[in-house]
């Protein structure tokens, strides 16, 4: 482990007492909460003649763990003291916590066969918890075991401690990243507010053992260039925030990433020297000809920039595991060779027209690698770069770098998907990364979003594809998942439990699984209203089950199915000029792969059309089971599993009935608003043929029933106005809707807008 930085160190010991103090009973939930520890703890027998012994030489986690079941058992008004094995106190009771390695009871017990850790690799987070005799073991295979352990001992009490205590858990998947926040929220995320303990804790409860999260970084951001000091990029406010939290994912056995991606302008343009300046052509945006200022990665000047910023970032950060890298996107690419002389001169095997000559990637990769591992040999350079490249042309990128430590594709080798279809098969891409990975003797990174992705609502709750895509990865061998955006500990969202249960043991009966949770979060007849909502989710995204295609309309970037906000924004109303921005769409795809031209023709298609109507009636029938259940839910009782200390303690059940409603409802609204655009899109195609063809009849047909789309689709946006109207009668918004007041008010003005815009056409059309 990493040496703690003395000012938080000492910040830490300073505030231990708050940290690990009691929670004061400040309210219902509180009460409930505390009710359930003192049964559960009186059932089990256990009273103040215990003590928590741990190692003489422990671990910073294991420190975590020996405080936060402190902190537990002072719930139910039981203090019981953290002592050393060498000063445990003969004829107490014991709690024993700690591994094989610096306990001696529980080496001796694992001599005796009596606790079962000593075979679980220590690269595993395995525990056993078990009882014996009077005394409670709970060891692990490492620190971050042990802390596990301990969870499973508290929902064990809270859980009212029956039967018998004998607990024995190695997660399937090793390495289990995920985020703490949904980042493309701009207004609840780290920019604007600090990373507290309480949400990373959270993580540390759902078993995630790496965190990772797209909002989290930006090289440029985070260190200051000794080459181009003129530049206004270094953000010293985000800096503080990355050193306070990673210190504290410490304490959890967290490994942070922060996400990166080269080249780019930050900060002034002016600020930088020509010869640092290179010329992209763009697969969109740009200027008028779709042209883009970008840092030459063939200039010396722009090497020697990235190599010492690289090293900054790994000096200057010492809690940060490693970096998740990504680029070709937004404002980050590489010079097209035919508009820089210096990289068409290194460019020998790429077409000189590309945003993404394969042999700069390789080079800027690979000096950005080896220049963070000369700082730091274990920092680990994790690689994304399956999803810009294709066939040949990845297979020579990947195998020119050098240097990364570990590297990361999703199974369709181009962006992550929130399901996996049964005819689905991991493409050459991924099996390829898997491959230089196995080759190179590195982590391989199977990349993926179970809980929150840019095409869904947040907190949409898919428990049955969670359970799935997990089964379906495990049979491929997959060892090492990571999300890049993650969950919202502040929802304490269905998915986030899922897949905590799944990750750890993908083998387990799903229907049996889901049915226990939706009982005990919701109640008995809420609950089978809520499993029968996840059920028609589960069969509205089965609508694309068939598909083999690594091109699939529910991942990240397929903005043509967008059931979410958080890229993009709202749906453009179904005025004509749908037309123009549809074929946008499909044009930007494609010239980011092209080698998909084929597959996002089909995105204009009626059998296209038809899936989303299949989709649409599934979550319609969603969402009228999910309204019911919120009609039955309890708002006197409180959900079982509520991992997230924040402010708003645990929700009732309707409260939690509320958030599994509201995602579901704005889902199947804008399902609807983007089957309308594809409908319009169609019937505007068909009238103007018709046109050019000189049949005046058909066009007027076409235009008929254009127009009484538009007018179907009026009745859409109404009735989403609507449900915002009600959403923003619900306090507090975030945790009862999905969506913070602001983004109600922002989604509800704008609608009103598109209301207008739909009147004003139907008038000027005479309809």
């Amino acid at each position: 482990m990493k040496p703690v930085r003395l000012p938080i160190l000492l910040a830490a010991l300073g505030c231990l007492a708050t940290a690990w103090g009691e929670p004061p009973v400040r309210t219902a939930s509180d009460a409930f909460e505390t009710a359930r520890i003192k049964s559960g703890l009186a059932k089990a027998g256990l009273n103040a003649n215990y003590e928590i012994v741990v190692g003489n030489d422990r671990d910073l986690v294991e420190d975590t763990a020996a405080h936060l079941l402190q902190r537990f058992l002072r719930r139910a008004s039981l203090v019981v003291e953290i002592v050393p094995e060498s000063r445990a106190t003969s004829g107490k009771r014991r709690i024993l916590l700690g591994r094989d390695a610096n306990l001696l009871a529980i080496r001796t017990l694992g001599g005796a066969g009596a606790i079962d850790i000593r075979r679980v690799s220590a690269e595993d987070d395995g525990f056993h918890l078990k009882r014996i005799g009077r005394d409670i073991i709970i060891a692990g295979a490492n620190p971050r075991g042990v802390l596990y352990g301990m969870y499973a001992f508290e929902d064990f009490i809270e859980g009212g401690a029956g039967g018998r205590l004998d607990l024995r858990k190695i997660p399937r998947f090793r390495k289990r990243a995920s985020g703490p926040e949904y980042s493309f929220n701009r207004h609840a995320n780290i920019s604007i507010a600090d990373l507290p303990e309480e949400k990373i804790a959270y993580l540390s409860r759902m078993g995630v053992n790496q965190l990772t999260d797209q909002g989290i970084g930006n090289l440029d951001a985070l260190v200051e260039s000794d080459v181009f000091p003129n530049r206004k990029a270094f953000q010293p406010e985000l800096r503080r925030k990355v050193l306070d939290f990673s210190a504290i994912c410490r304490k959890y056995g967290i490994e942070p990433y922060l996400w990166i991606h080269a080249p780019e302008i930050a900060g002034d343009e002016d600020a930088y020297p020509k010869e640092a300046i290179g010329v992209v052509k763009r697969p969109w945006g740009g200027d008028r000809h779709g042209l883009g200022k970008t840092l030459c990665v063939s200039s010396p000047l722009v090497q020697k920039h990235y190599a010492d910023m690289m090293r900054k970032l790994v000096r200057e950060y010492p809690d940060v595991k490693g970096v998740l890298f990504y680029n070709l996107d937004a404002r980050s690419f590489l010079c097209t060779p035919a508009l820089c002389p210096r990289c068409q001169a290194v460019c020998h095997d790429s077409p000189p027209d590309l945003f993404n000559p394969w042999e700069t990637q390789a080079r800027l990769v690979t000096l950005l690698a080896e220049s963070a591992k000369s700082e730091n040999p274990a920092f680990d350079f994790r690689f994304w770069g399956a999803v810009h490249y294709h066939d040949e042309h990845f297979e020579k990128m990947i195998r020119a770098t050098t240097g990364f430590g570990s590297l990361a594709a999703s199974w369709t080798g181009s962006d992550r998907s929130i399901m996996v279809p049964d005819a689905a098969q991991p493409t050459a891409s991924f099996m390829l990364s898997r491959k230089i990975a196995r080759e190179r003797g590195v982590p391989f990174h199977l990349l993926c979003e179970l809980n929150n992705l840019e095409q869904v609502p947040k907190s949409l709750p898919f428990p049955f594809h969670i359970s799935d895509a997990l089964k379906k990865f495990d049979r491929w061998g997959v060892e090492n998942l990571t999300e890049i955006y993650g969950m919202v500990p502040e929802h304490n969202q269905v998915n986030s439990l899922i897949m905590r249960e799944f990750q750890w043991n993908p083998e387990q009966n799903p229907e049996k699984v889901i049915a226990d949770l939706s009982v005990r979060q919701f109640g008995e007849k809420a609950g089978r209203l809520a499993y029968q909502s996840w059920e028609q989710i589960a069969q509205a995204f089965d609508a694309w089950n068939d598909i083999s295609t690594s091109i699939f309309p529910l991942a990240g970037s397929q903005f043509m199915l967008s059931l979410g906000t958080s890229i993009g924004g709202l749906p453009p109303p179904v005025l004509p000029d749908v037309v123009n921005y549809y074929d946008n769409l499909i044009q930007i795809l494609t010239n980011v792969e092209p080698w998909f031209a084929d597959d996002y023709q089909r995105y204009k298609s009626r059998a296209f059309l038809d899936k989303m109507e299949r989709m649409n009636a599934h979550l319609v029938q969603a969402e009228e089971l999910a309204k019911q259940a919120v009609s039955a839910a309890s708002d006197k009782e409180f959900v079982d599993f509520a991992y997230y200390e924040g402010p708003d303690g645990r929700p009732t059940r309707r409260q939690y009935a509320e958030l599994n409603y509201a995602p579901i409802a704005i889902a199947e609204s804008l399902c609807r608003q983007r089957h309308d655009i594809l409908r319009a899109y169609l019937l505007l195609k068909q009238m103007e043929m018709a046109r050019q063809s000189g049949d005046g009849v058909a066009a007027k047909a076409q235009k008929n029933l254009y127009l009484k789309l538009v007018r179907e689709d009026l009745g859409v946006q109404e009735r989403f106005c609507e449900l915002l109207r009600g959403f923003s009668q619900l306090r507090p918004c975030y945790t009862r809707t999905s969506l913070t007041e602001q983004e109600i008010a922002d989604f509800l003005s704008l609608t009103e807008k598109k209301i207008e815009k739909l009147k004003e056409h139907l008038a000027a059309e005479g309809a």
